[in-house]
């Protein structure tokens, strides 16, 4: 048993008024807890424990935070398999009754191939990891991907019903903020990591560096050709770096290693007594954090 820390942050501001206890909270994810993919089914979402999938109990609580799992279960029909076994079907078939087989019926009949391969189809599953800081009132999301926030959120809202969040959308544009952070500087505590993805949106072109020097002057002087920054890559007060992107989304975080060593006492106790301490203090990092966003960005999630 250990946490997880999160990689990737998707932040929503939650009502001062939600009221969900952890035991509330766990009633209702229980009514759409994981089950295994049926046999003619092609995809499946439910909840999971948090901690390990074989554990029963699907909050985990401390300190004001409630950690909760989405498991996803897909199955996958290799795209060549199928193109393969369509066109055998499809020559076996014009071989037979001498005539052309066209698009309309070509669909159905990969329709009805879909159906016959996904019984033995192989499955493929995922975790998004999120949390309620119920302290500072956020909803924190570890996924990769918008698609997936909005598979994980539909899930959470048809489990839980509206609860109002509000996804960080700054008042100024964040490209230009950022901007001024490698023209001048960034903010106290701040610095920069030497990783910079910019955009042209006029000629559709993208100028990347990684692990440059933080003073890099090609990138200011494709600020001064019109590009923006799309995605920054930043370290914070000594206890994490991250990447910012343009629409606030936080990706490749990653926790100063002196921050992780900071529970290392802990080893050899109680696995759950460390697991504690390792959420505290990710989710106090996180919310440190996320407060300067809304600070430095002046998001109407603040509001």
């Amino acid at each position: 048993m250990h946490i997880m820390w999160f990689k990737n942050l998707h932040i929503y501001k939650i009502p001062s008024d939600f009221s969900l206890t952890a035991d509330e909270l766990a009633e209702k994810l229980e009514e759409k807890r994981f089950s295994p993919l049926a046999r003619q089914a092609d995809k499946t979402l439910g909840w999971i424990s948090p901690i390990h999938r074989n554990k029963d109990y699907l909050v985990h609580a401390a300190g004001g935070c409630f950690l909760f799992s989405m498991r996803k279960e897909q199955k996958v029909i290799p795209a060549s398999a199928l193109k393969e076994a369509l066109e055998e079907k499809v020559f076996s078939l014009e071989e037979e009754f001498g005539r052309k087989v066209y698009r309309k019926e070509k669909q159905s009949i990969k329709d009805d191939l879909v159906s016959t391969m996904l019984p033995n189809a192989f499955a493929r599953s995922s975790h998004i990891t999120a949390y309620f800081d119920t302290l500072r009132n956020l909803l924190v999301i570890n996924a990769s991907s918008p698609a997936q926030v909005d598979e994980f959120y539909d899930l959470l809202t048809e489990t839980i019903g509206s609860f109002g969040a509000l996804p960080l959308i700054a008042d100024e544009n964040p490209a230009e903020i950022m901007s001024q952070w490698v023209k001048v500087s960034p903010p106290k505590g701040w610095s920069l990591s030497g990783d910079y993805q910019l955009k042209d949106h006029k000629e559709e072109r993208t100028a990347k560096f990684k692990d440059y020097d933080a003073e890099n002057p090609f990138v200011i002087d494709l600020l001064d050709d019109g590009y923006s920054i799309h995605r920054l890559g930043i370290r914070f007060k000594e206890q994490l770096s991250a990447v910012i992107q343009d629409d606030l989304q936080i990706k490749s975080l990653k926790f100063n290693d002196e921050l992780l060593k900071d529970n290392d006492e802990l080893k050899g106790q109680d696995e759950l007594v460390k697991f504690d301490a390792d959420f505290a203090l990710m989710t106090s990092s996180i919310a440190t954090f996320t407060q300067e966003l809304f600070n430095l960005f002046l998001t109407e999630s603040k509001k």
